[in-house]
């Protein structure tokens, strides 16, 4: 096969494998200091995204009535999920390999998603079927699990789908549709120039915010709320211009186009005054990704800028960036401990702010394992194929 830096993007393309990203100017995008390595902060900014989904359900076990009232704290939960989407866009963007295959690409990212994902998956059904709660053997239960586990259950407009499984994993299926269509929007998007790529993240937008409007109009003039919730927050292709639009703001950024300087304290602080504010004036359609889709894209660039041009950022410190390191193990486990915990302690007398304080370190901990024994092993022996890892250690030869 030839080198891809000899073929164009759509015969690239064809042949499989991810072309080089490049300028207007034709130089590859990667020669830069805005393209390629790493992006501490990033990593550092994910941990905050998972907090921000374990504050909500924290919340919500503390005080139930927040489901009924849908207040700024369970909106919290949301746009962390949000942030999630956006910002796997921006760093499989940045990090794109220029002579990757779609293949290889799949594999690295089942490495990282699937072995925790099963294991918790196998826990929390194991549980419910010790417990008695879990469709036995047969019936559409055990379908609903069975989907969850090959992460298809959110295509199913079914309670019982959604809720199967271990319950948040369901963001996961949202994520393996991003993944299956990104080796063909890279290309498409690395295509765009740089007004396109303005109109392109304005679009994506633009499309998040239709969404409510197409929801309550067309798909649920009834209003009924599950029918809202399961197209707005958990359908795959709903969520999809949220990872496009972070993968724009990469290119965006690998491309040097100049955009109004906003630090990340200020970014944050409105994506924060978007969740307050909005909360109470905008239907509930709205808050599900609409109302901090543009506020979090900007968060995401402030931050990765941290980086890019070397400036200070507290994001980037060890701990941070290790709490990141570890923060999809303790996304997947944080809600079983919690649920676990907090009716186990609560029957036995102690309050619910104590319960869920004596969860916290537990979730810390486990997820430090599961990080630790499954989730680093599993990308360092599952990423690459048995024969890349031979040829890889195999000693070079002199002509």
């Amino acid at each position: 096969m030839r080198h891809l830096s000899r073929l164009s993007p759509r015969s690239a393309t064809r042949a499989g494998r991810v072309p080089a990203a490049r300028t207007e100017t034709g130089r590859p995008a990667g020669d830069g200091r805005r393209s390629g390595g790493r992006l501490p902060s990033l990593t550092g900014l994910r941990f905050t995204a998972a907090a921000g989904v374990v504050f909500t359900h924290c919340a919500l076990l503390s005080s139930p009535r927040l489901a009924r009232t849908l207040g700024p704290e369970v909106w919290v939960g949301a746009s962390a999920v949000s942030l999630f989407f956006i910002l796997s866009g921006y760093v499989l963007t940045h990090s794109a390999r220029p002579t990757d295959t779609a293949r290889s690409f799949w594999r690295r990212r089942a490495a990282k998603i699937l072995p925790n994902h099963v294991l918790t998956w196998c826990v929390v059904v194991g549980a419910l079927a010790f417990a008695g709660t879990a469709a036995s053997g047969a019936g559409s239960g055990m379908v609903a699990h069975l989907a969850s586990l090959f992460l298809v259950n959110t295509w199913v407009p079914s309670q019982r789908f959604l809720s199967a499984g271990n319950p948040v994993s369901w963001s996961l299926a949202a994520e393996g549709f991003f993944y299956l269509l990104f080796p063909v929007l890279l290309p498409w998007i690395r295509r765009l120039s740089r007004r396109g790529l303005l109109i392109g993240a304005v679009s994506a937008i633009a499309l998040v915010w239709i969404w409510p409007v197409f929801c309550a109009l067309v798909l649920n003039p009834e209003g009924r709320f599950f029918t809202g919730y399961w197209f707005l927050y958990m359908l795959p292709i709903t969520r999809l211009p949220e990872f496009v639009l972070g993968m724009i703001a990469a290119r965006i950024s690998a491309e040097g186009i100049r955009l109004p300087r906003i630090g990340v304290l200020p970014a944050a602080l409105g994506v924060i005054s978007a969740i307050i504010v909005n909360s109470s004036f905008l239907p509930h359609e709205f808050m599900y990704a609409a109302s901090t889709v543009a506020p979090l894209a900007v968060l995401v660039h402030a931050t990765a800028e941290l980086d890019l041009r070397g400036g200070p950022s507290l994001l980037r410190t060890a701990p941070l960036v290790f709490l990141g390191e570890i923060s999809y193990a303790m996304y997947l486990v944080h809600l079983v401990v919690l649920g676990l915990m907090f009716v186990g302690l609560t029957h036995l007398g102690w309050s619910a702010l104590a319960a869920i304080l004596a969860a916290l370190p537990v979730i810390f901990l486990l997820s430090w394992l599961v990080y630790a024994g499954v989730e680093r092993p599993c990308m360092r022996h599952l990423s690459t194929s048995r024969a890349h890892r031979r040829d890889r250690h195999r000693p070079a030869v002199a002509p």
